[in-house]
């Protein structure tokens, strides 16, 4: 498996700080506020922002998972995936097979066979690309999709898969302007598409993916020793 050992030193965050747990608090509000707007209570009517919270917070955590693998010298893309497959696939799965064995007495035919789609946008992780193709999240018929929810966890995926290769193959001193141009340009395209095609700035990772570079900019920051002196002081 292809190791990483970076050329200049890193500040990296010890074993202990790498848990946070107000990060970890924070994550779980949104995932509550998340539930509670879709179980229609009037008085959470912006509880579908809590899926923004979470893009940025998941941007924040895997970036400095890497970026701390990194300066150890021991980051690994095949023990990256691996990590993120055992700790998200055996739930994903149990979800997968409990909902397509209940599909069959809600759905009809022409649901099911849209299912089917969404089934292998959901193990693929492009389940963002299939709903989008298929019909607006807001529309009603989204409620006869039964694995709308995934189409956040593909985003996140195809981000994770993305990010580590952006950062070993890019030299360390460009990682900031980098991602900052990838923010950039990634909420260009957001703003633009919102009003021509809002379903697409909904679904798709290049105009989500500013959200999660937000997170990534700010563990950036984070470990770079002169960034943390600015922010020591500002705290």
């Amino acid at each position: 498996m292809q190791t990483y050992a970076p050329t200049q030193p890193i500040c990296a965050p010890t074993v202990a700080s790498a848990f946070r747990l107000d990060i970890q608090a924070l994550r779980g509000v949104a995932v509550l506020v998340v539930v509670l707007y879709h179980a229609r209570l009037d008085f959470l009517p912006a509880g579908y922002l809590g899926v923004d919270i979470f893009f940025v917070l998941s941007g924040y955590l895997i970036t400095r998972l890497i970026v701390a693998s990194m300066a150890r010298g021991d980051f690994s893309f095949g023990r990256f995936y691996l990590r993120r497959a055992q700790r998200l696939l055996p739930a994903a799965y149990v979800t997968f097979l409990a909902t397509a064995l209940l599909v069959p007495f809600f759905l009809t035919s022409t649901e099911i066979q849209e299912f089917r789609q969404q089934m292998l946008g959901a193990l693929s992780f492009t389940a963002n690309v299939v709903l989008w193709r298929q019909s607006g999240y807001f529309e009603g018929i989204a409620d006869l999709k039964p694995l709308l929810h995934t189409w956040s966890l593909a985003i996140e995926e195809q981000y994770y898969f993305m990010l580590p290769l952006l950062l070993a193959w890019v030299p360390r001193r460009w990682w900031l302007s980098g991602v900052m141009t990838m923010v950039g340009l990634s909420l260009l395209l957001c703003l633009h598409q919102v009003s021509a095609r809002p379903d697409a700035a909904f679904y798709l990772l290049p105009t989500r993916m500013w959200e999660l570079g937000v997170g990534s900019l700010g563990a950036l920051l984070v470990v770079t020793s002169r960034w943390q002196r600015l922010l020591d002081v500002l705290f």
